[in-house]
């Protein structure tokens, strides 16, 4: 878990709700955790957000959002991804861009090309700071063939320009090689009930989570741990270690996660896969309905309560 993140909490949307306030319906707390930046193995200012949110919630030594509901035997895990795939600075260069690094496991081959030319946060130890994604002058490829040109642009050819012009006033700002970046996040809601945002379908997965989790349900038998999990696209350390700390499990209900339960080790129990539907997924207008996130949330709070 990355240290410069403990200097962030005051740079995103606060989720706790205030004394005597309703807590927030998975389609307001979608929208607000869509708004949210939690690069893989970088989580750490969405999980205390979650934490505060979250009545009993701890961290667990993997940085994992824990959450138990009930005591007692059986024991059954449910569970959400934080993380997003994303960006850290890879390089300082001279005239003073920063050259990136891809983190975590891309949903869309194209990602890489959709931030061209986008709004990006850098997270720097002192706060975040915006930059642009910027790519070798169009001008000065003229003359070169279709087939000497290659393929698409890659996270290699692309630099972030963040008002330096040299690798002194990069210093300057702050900036460090591991610093993570992420795409602006501007979560639009449309039509009737539609979420666009990056990441909107774990986004929306794990608020129907917290709304279930903040409805105060608990099993009628046993217990149930709610994770909030982190680098899932990184080894799925984060669920991993819940299940080394928190099971074996009697069965587990997994929203949203991208692993086939063949991969799942015994101590998981019966597992259940349950996705929020996704549309245009790993783009910037991925888009989930929020009326289905209000579902998925009834949903979890009947399997929390005991409910098959």
């Amino acid at each position: 878990m990355h240290p410069r993140w403990s200097a962030l909490l005051g740079a995103v949307a606060v989720l706790v709700p205030t004394a005597r306030v309703r807590p927030p319906d998975a389609a307001s707390l979608a929208t607000r955790l869509a708004g949210m930046t939690a690069v893989t193995g970088y989580e750490q200012t969405m999980a205390d957000s979650l934490v505060a949110l979250l009545p009993n919630a701890v961290h667990d030594r993997a940085g994992n959002v824990v959450v138990t509901l009930g005591r007692g035997t059986p024991t059954r895990l449910v569970a959400c991804p934080l993380d997003e795939a994303g960006y850290i600075v890879g390089g300082l260069q001279d005239g003073g861009y920063l050259t990136l690094r891809r983190v975590g496991r891309p949903e869309a081959t194209l990602q890489d090309q959709w931030l061209m030319g986008r709004r990006v946060t850098v997270w720097r130890a002192a706060g975040p700071l915006p930059g642009v994604v910027s790519i070798p002058s169009v001008h000065l490829l003229r003359g070169r063939s279709t087939e000497a040109e290659g393929p698409a642009y890659t996270v290699d050819q692309l630099t972030v320009d963040v008002g330096a012009t040299s690798e002194a006033q990069l210093d300057t700002l702050g900036l460090a090689i591991g610093d993570p970046v992420a795409a602006e996040k501007d979560p639009v809601r449309y039509g009737d009930s539609l979420l666009a945002a990056p990441a909107a379908g774990i986004r929306g997965a794990c608020a129907a989570l917290a709304t279930a989790v903040l409805r105060g349900v608990t099993p009628r038998t046993g217990k149930v741990v709610a994770v909030f999990a982190v680098e899932s696209r990184l080894g799925e350390r984060g669920i991993r270690t819940a299940a080394a700390e928190s099971g074996p499990f009697g069965a587990s209900l997994l929203l949203n996660f991208a692993m086939p339960s063949r991969l799942l080790g015994a101590q998981y129990g019966i597992v259940t896969h349950r996705d929020l539907a996704v549309r245009y997924a790993g783009s910037p207008v991925e888009t989930i309905n929020l009326h289905q996130a209000a579902s998925l949330a009834d949903e979890v709070a009947r399997w929390i309560g005991g409910a098959r």
